[in-house]
């Protein structure tokens, strides 16, 4: 009879992140490789990932990595856990290429062992029989899966919503579920982002409408943005222009790719003859154009704000007072300060703005109905709620126990990060001792530097954007003992020169740093340049914070000559 280990190594009480570990008898399938986006907390860095220092541990028994959504957010930590962790990748060609370059960007050089999935899917993966079936969300041919044990069918249910009228690459497929729910339901993962929302999703998720609205009575171009890693709105978007008849000019080389993606699934809205290059822009109509721009995260603002401001690369386009801007990117936790700042700034161009706020649009995630159809389908034996915060996580739990489908506080798993959810033929438990929890954490990726950036590091970005930094610079002859050059003293985002106070304080620095460094010339055999440096940084550290109450980063830089 098999045993099996479920546990995520990031996902719970969290925002992304998400790694989930199942391990049956000798075998670990990992589902999803993601990484969440840095806060404020976290200054500098590029993104977060979990620790995967587990499966290093036992990376002779990974036989595949599975990736259900073709979001960056949802495989960027794979580049990263791969190299030092081979396996198969199971995946889209769709959810491939954008693996592929992601893997680019980042300047990382990989070999994929891909396994491409056409949609449904009946694959045997190290023995095991999975059955891959397609879920409707933000991307195309997103999918959950069903894995096949002698306890009954382990289901990862995936980014998913109940929407019956859409095209192909964007469907909840209920014929290949109730396959699934012919055979028992051991175990049911089941997403929880959006469980504390009353209702379906759907039609909440949809922009078609909010177009229409647009273009019925926008009176000259509109600009539309969306992000790149919503092809269903980018879709919408499309097939608002077919049918008003619209021309679309694809902004930069970025929104170019994602309409290259859709060509590769030959989606009927996608019509080369409607794309207009941006430099016939002037020549068209102005009522008659779509500008389309696509970009991920942060960066789509940076574009809009860009656009808004006169400063934007692409000269053929600016902004005006005839011109309608449609904002698709809804601001969420991490973003919310840019986003509010650059639709303050799109609003000051004296254009007509639509602004699509998170109330106004609901995100492709499960909301309460959707999880009880899930629910109510597979009737699973055991269910853990994953990806989202505490609260969703505890909300969808909730749900499940007030079904009366058999779940109740006994077979329903609230878990974090690294607990381990153990079954077998006796049962289902959880070893909530510190020495049966897995290892987590997570691993900040700065750059090309991983797991480098130490809490010291980002207490030191703080301190820098917060209070400023001073530095001190001088050079010294060891053999003659005496300062040849300087001293230099520098200080950025910390005191405004002009002031009279801080011209005596910089005065007085100047002099702690001159005598400090006269002093150990004079008395010391061996001069030691690093040890006089943290001498300076502790005096000059506690002479500034007694004098104007702030704590900047002091940075003494002693040049021996000699």
């Amino acid at each position: 009879m098999d045993k099996i280990k479920v546990l995520a190594l990031g996902g719970l009480d969290e925002d992304g992140k998400d790694l989930y570990v199942i391990e049956i008898n000798d075998d670990i399938f990992v589902i999803g490789a993601g990484f969440k986006y840095p806060t404020k907390n976290t200054p500098g860095i590029d993104f977060i990932i979990a620790n995967f220092d587990y499966l290093k541990e036992n990376k002779d028994r990974v036989r595949a990595y599975i990736l259900p959504k073709g979001k960056v957010n949802s495989f960027g930590a794979l580049p990263y856990i791969i190299k030092e962790v081979p396996a198969p990748v199971y995946c889209t060609r769709l959810t491939g290429i954008y693996l592929d370059m992601f893997t680019k960007q980042r300047q990382i050089s990989y070999n994929y062992d891909y396994h491409f999935i056409t949609l449904p899917a009946y694959l045997a993966i190290a023995g095991r029989e999975m059955i891959f079936f397609s879920t409707c969300a933000s991307m195309p041919s997103t999918f959950g899966l069903s894995i096949k044990t002698d306890l009954g069918n382990i289901v990862y249910s995936g980014d998913f919503i109940v929407e019956y009228a859409n095209n192909k690459y964007f469907k909840l497929d209920l014929n290949t579920l109730g396959k699934i729910s012919e055979l028992p339901t051991c175990l049911l993962l089941g997403e929880s982002v959006n469980a504390t929302k009353p209702g379906y999703c759907s039609p909440n998720h949809k922009i078609y409408n909010h177009l229409v609205s647009q273009f019925k009575s926008a009176p000259g171009r509109i600009f539309v943005a969306i992000p790149s890693d919503n092809l269903y709105h980018i879709d919408e978007v499309f097939r608002a222009c077919s049918e008003f008849n619209k021309k679309v000019c694809l902004y930069d080389e970025t929104t170019k790719w994602i309409y290259d993606l859709r060509k590769y699934e030959k989606d009927a809205y996608f019509n080369p003859k409607n794309i207009v290059p941006l430099e016939d822009v002037l020549r068209c109509k102005e009522n008659d154009l779509v500008i389309l721009l696509s970009d991920e995260g942060e960066k789509i603002y940076d574009k809009i704000s860009l656009l808004a401001n006169g400063e934007n690369e692409e000269k053929q386009v600016r902004l005006g007072e005839n011109d309608t801007f449609f904002i698709g990117c809804p601001a969420n936790d991490n973003n919310e300060v840019i986003a509010t700042s650059t639709i303050d700034e799109v609003y000051k161009s004296g254009c007509h703005v639509y602004y699509l706020t998170r109330k106004t649009l609901g995100k492709m995630h499960a909301y309460e109905e959707d999880i009880k159809m899930l629910l109510s389908l597979l009737k699973p034996k055991y269910y853990f709620p994953i990806e989202g915060f505490y609260v969703n996580l505890l909300e969808n739990a909730k749900l499940a126990f007030e079904m009366r489908i058999g779940l109740t506080h006994r077979n329903i798993f609230l878990l974090d990060n690294g607990n381990s959810l153990l079954i077998d033929e006796n049962g289902a438990s959880v070893d909530f001792n510190t020495s049966g929890k897995v290892p987590t954490g997570e691993v900040m990726i700065d750059g090309i530097g991983v797991g480098d950036v130490v809490n010291e590091i980002i207490t030191e970005r703080t301190r820098l954007s917060e209070d400023g930094v001073a530095v001190f610079g001088i050079a010294v002859s060891r053999n003659e003992r005496k300062i040849i050059a300087g001293p230099d003293v520098q200080m950025r985002g910390f005191l405004f020169l002009k002031d009279k106070e801080a011209d005596i304080m910089l005065k007085e620095m100047s002099k702690m740093f001159v005598e400090m460094v006269t002093k150990w010339l004079e008395t010391t055999k061996d001069f030691d340049s690093k040890r006089i440096e943290d001498q300076i940084t502790a005096v000059i550290s506690k002479y500034l914070l007694r004098g104007s109450n702030r704590n900047p980063v002091v940075k003494p830089n002693v040049i021996v000559i000699d």
